[in-house]
């Protein structure tokens, strides 16, 4: 039986010193899955996905990736280590053009690094977007809400993670456009690359991902295959 990537071990997590917001999360991801995260609004699910990318100390469990113990380490450590996470909403420097914005996403290397990891990741980038290489020289502000997201996900994949994670990558997006990111996730997994991608729409989640996990009031309410999880079960896991 293989190692998984990313195991996770009665983790408990809270924010100073207020109640735990998660109790006792265990669960696995192995190498090249795409593992799916749903649940309702105050779940838990954005601070899990904060307490793996280093950016809040659990209490107590185990995070351990690539059978190195993360707990506590910094969001510069998982990076290195390559867990780079894809927070909510449309994370682009503004001011900056398009192809500004996948340089400065590099920048955590030397300057020659820098131009070896965007010559070896641009192709890919332009390929699976398109309309960012058209719009290279374009200040990253004026592009639409759409293409913002997907620069988003252009300047996490120029840090070339092992574990991506997605925290909501279709919110407010149109039909159109999420079936882009998707494609572009499917794209990505035959890269080798592995995901965590939390969703509210639990059936567009359900068609990308092999298995998935239902998070309510901090606990993991249900987990399994996703045609396990579907119907009646997965919203009795979702609503209680």
């Amino acid at each position: 039986m293989s190692t998984p990537l990313l195991d996770v071990t009665d983790l408990v997590v809270g924010y100073g010193d207020h109640q735990p917001v998660l109790h006792g999360i265990s669960f696995a991801l192995d190498e090249g899955e795409l593992l799916g995260l749903v649940g309702m609004n105050g779940a838990g699910k954005t601070t899990l996905m904060r307490a793996l990318s280093g950016g809040l100390k659990p209490r107590s469990g185990a995070v351990v990736f690539r059978g190195e113990r993360m707990n506590g380490a910094s969001t510069a450590a998982c990076v290195r280590k390559g867990i780079v996470i894809l927070p909510e909403g449309h994370r682009v420097l503004r001011p900056l053009t398009v192809e500004e914005n996948l340089q400065i996403s590099a920048m955590r290397l030397s300057r020659r690094a820098v131009r070896r990891r965007i010559a070896d990741v641009q192709d890919l980038v332009y390929e699976l977007f398109p309309i960012l290489a058209e719009r290279r020289t374009q200040l990253a502000g004026l592009l639409s809400g759409g293409e913002q997201q997907m620069l988003s996900l252009a300047r996490a994949i120029i840090q070339r993670p092992r574990l991506l994670l997605l925290d909501e990558p279709s919110l407010g997006l149109a039909p159109v456009v999420v079936e882009k990111i998707y494609a572009s996730l499917k794209s990505l997994r035959a890269e080798g690359m592995s995901m965590l991608v939390v969703e509210q729409n639990s059936d567009r989640l359900a068609k990308a991902a092999e298995r998935m996990i239902v998070l309510r009031d901090g606990r993991i309410a249900a987990s399994g295959s996703t045609s396990s999880l579907r119907g009646a079960e997965l919203n009795a896991a979702y609503f209680g």
